[in-house]
């Protein structure tokens, strides 16, 4: 019996039980996909399956795309005009239903609630 579970979890991870990359991709920001995230001063993202991301900062609206590399997650955005130009990477970190970003650069996001 040792011998056949031995076989197998050698079996699993040297084959298709092993994650790819299109599995570790997907696994950053399957929490959110069609959520809002909201943060208390109203500021919303909601990250779409199509690797759009939109939302509501400053009354202005959010238009942008993002990208999945293992656990963090890149975007870009072409409105509003104060966040073009510029890619933000951060890796999430979710505790129940709450989300915070934490960059590259070490600081932090604002905590946003995972509604939906």
């Amino acid at each position: 019996m040792k011998y056949f579970i031995a076989t197998i979890a050698t079996a699993c991870v040297l084959s298709a039980c092993a994650p790819t990359e299109e599995m570790s991709m997907a696994s950053a920001v399957d929490p959110f996909i069609g959520k809002s995230l909201v943060a208390a001063d109203g500021t919303t993202f909601k990250f779409m399956s199509d690797g759009s991301v939109g939302g509501m900062l400053g009354g202005e609206e959010i238009v942008g795309t993002y990208t999945v590399d293992g656990a963090e997650i890149c975007s870009t955005y072409s409105a509003p005009e104060r966040l073009t130009g510029r890619e933000f990477c951060s890796i999430p970190d979710i505790d129940g239903e709450s989300v915070v970003f934490n960059r590259r650069d070490g600081s932090q996001s604002a905590v946003y609630n995972i509604q939906g």
